[in-house]
């Protein structure tokens, strides 16, 4: 007849608590570990890597209990194989190291990742329920029975685990392929967090992103030997966070007496002893040793090395390639200065075909300027003068002024050529933003690729509408509108006369025509007068007419020579007058057409030439 030994377990509701909060600090320690100071990543890591240790120590203390039923204590067997010491510290030595790494990796832990831990609480304590019903049949020492249960669940929970995510990944994760080990680095560290607490977890992030760029390198290159190697790669790279959370999870099922066997002396009995206290004192001067003079030292001393030597982590900064990402699509490292470097060459093919239609709309303005010397001219002639006087007797003498301006600048004979050459412009600037976005495409197409992450990405992207639009300054509509033929030519020609208007010229020449008109009317009639006095010496109509000619002919003559002393004083300032409006008229056409900053810099160098 068979008997059964039932091994005391620990209930699932505290088990289930335990797991919980693990799996809660873990989290939040994933989150932190990057930019928390080095004393947290310190206490951090000793905080994980105590149930593991504890784990490993009970398998090893239940080992070298079972090994006094095989070996003499005394002989060099059991010293050999028992070997509880060395497997305890190795654990130690293990569980702090793999607990580092394992932070780090919580760190860059996506969505996937940790769905499969989350699945992991239920899965270990099922297979750890089943093992010790098993072993529970099967062996008669409780003892065993629990560390039996306990060993072959961590073992077997973990590969557990990697099935299940290997069932996840396949699912939901796709499996990118890259072209150089570059690129495949750059894309594992699309969701590495910069760090801004401490040098080492800096460096080791660096480390850490280099091997699983490593793995994604040559899972995507392995594809010729199996569909499933690149997967394989993803999924082995994951076993040590499944491993150490089995064993973090064994801890949470030994139960609370069979704890006493990590520290208390070797006993086959069921029970084990309770801890006497020197016993407990020795555990606890252990821990304080290994953790305070062994463990907190060494790991500050690299914490100082990294600090003291800032020119390696600016190297491994340096030597960190980060993918770009466009809207919310990820591409290789060098494709926005691929893009900038096609914006460039459209902005020059661009600035190339507005220096034409600019030098254009240069000639425009300058003919208008040269015929500035035709209307002069006739101002200062004595049939513009005259023609004046006959306006300032009917009222119209700016009007008239204004407008004989505009009729002897001809803007519509100056500006017709701008038309021409503004759609040449806008044609060419329509075609060069057609290549420039075929070329852009071209280069995101040919550089996209796949990050091995499931989940948002923690880099910034830029919208791609912005990538896509050349700052040209081409307002093609209102420009199209503003420049057409006549319409654009006297809108030019007001805008001259106005800015003319504004400065008093033609309402101060109306002025001082005035003032001379009454002094040469008088001029010419006393020359009158006296041509008839002498011709009344002389009796005869002809004598008279002969003196009104006379008079006449002197009343010319002095207005020719008050013109020409006008012309003298005043012709230059006066152009410089008309002048300097129409090429403020420029100035502001070329602001509303290419944008301020260009005409502004394009006038101030016109000034400087003339």
């Amino acid at each position: 007849m068979s008997t059964t030994t039932v091994s005391p377990t620990v209930g699932y509701r505290p088990f289930a608590a335990m797991a919980i909060v693990w799996l809660a600090s873990a989290y939040l320690a994933g989150q932190y570990v990057t930019v928390l100071p080095f004393g947290f990543v310190v206490v951090g890591v000793f905080i994980f890597a105590v149930p593991i240790a504890i784990s490993g120590a009970y398998s090893s203390a239940v080992n070298q209990t079972r090994m006094m039923s095989h070996y003499k204590t005394s002989g060099w067997f059991y010293k050999v194989f028992s070997g509880r010491l060395i497997r305890s510290v190795l654990w130690v030595i293990w569980a702090l190291a793999s607990s580092f790494v394992m932070l780090l990796q919580f760190s860059t832990y996506s969505g996937l990742e940790w769905l499969t831990l989350v699945l992991a609480i239920p899965v270990f304590w099922y297979i750890h329920k089943l093992c010790n019903k098993v072993f529970s049949s099967e062996l008669k020492k409780r003892y065993v029975i629990s560390s039996f249960a306990i060993t072959w669940a961590r073992l077997i929970c973990s590969l557990l685990l990697v099935l299940i995510y290997a069932i996840l990944a396949s699912m939901f994760a796709a499996e990118p392929t890259y072209s150089s080990l570059a690129e495949a680095i750059a894309a594992t560290r699309v969701n590495t967090p910069e760090v801004a607490g401490s040098s080492v977890v800096e460096v080791a992030l660096f480390f850490l992103s280099f091997a699983n760029g490593t793995n994604a390198y040559l899972g995507s290159n392995l594809q010729q030997f199996g569909d499933h190697v690149p997967l394989l790669l993803i999924i082995l790279g994951s076993y040590m966070v499944f491993f150490n959370a089995s064993a973090t999870f064994a801890c949470f099922a030994i139960p609370r007496a069979e704890r006493r066997r990590i520290f208390g002396p070797i006993s086959e009995d069921e029970l084990p002893p309770t801890l006497t206290r020197s016993r407990v004192a020795i555990a606890s001067a252990l821990v304080t040793v290994v953790t305070i003079f062994i463990y907190v030292p060494v790991f500050a001393d690299f914490e100082d090395v990294a600090r003291t030597n800032p020119g390696f982590i600016t190297l491994l900064k340096n030597a960190q390639l980060k993918v770009e990402k466009i809207d919310n699509e990820f591409y290789r490292p060098g494709t926005m200065r691929a893009i900038e470097l096609a914006k460039a060459s459209s902005l020059g093919k661009v600035n190339a075909s507005r220096a034409i239609l600019e030098g254009q709309i240069d000639q425009a303005f300058n003919k208008m300027e040269s015929n500035v010397d035709s209307y002069l001219d006739w101002y200062y002639s004595l049939s513009g003068e005259y023609t004046r006087l006959a306006k300032l007797l009917s009222g119209d003498i700016e009007k008239y002024m204004e407008e004989k301006l505009v009729e002897k600048m001809k803007p519509e004979e100056a500006l017709n050529p701008i038309l021409a050459g503004l759609e040449v412009a806008l044609a060419n600037h329509s075609v060069i933003i057609d290549e420039y976005q075929r070329a852009v495409k071209t280069i995101m197409a040919n550089n996209r690729i796949q990050v091995p992450e499931f989940g948002s990405a923690r880099i910034p992207g830029i919208a791609s509408d912005r990538i896509l639009v050349l700052p040209t300054h081409f307002d093609v509509v209102s420009m199209r509108s503003r420049v057409v033929g006549g319409a654009a030519a006297a809108g030019i020609g007001a805008e001259i006369v106005a800015k003319i208007v504004s400065k008093g010229i033609f309402k101060a020449a109306g002025k001082a025509l005035s003032k001379v008109a009454i002094s040469k009317a008088a001029g010419t009639a006393g020359g009158a007068a006296i041509g008839a006095a002498i011709g009344s010496v002389a009796p005869g109509a002809g004598t008279i007419v002969g003196g009104v000619i006379g008079g006449g002919l002197a009343g010319v003559f002095v207005d020719k020579v008050l013109l020409k002393l006008e012309e003298a004083i005043s012709r230059d300032d006066f152009k410089k007058e008309i002048l300097s409006s129409i090429r403020e008229s420029r100035d502001k056409f070329k602001s509303e057409l290419f944008g301020a900053p260009k005409a502004q810099a394009a006038s101030s160098d016109n000034r400087e030439r003339n």
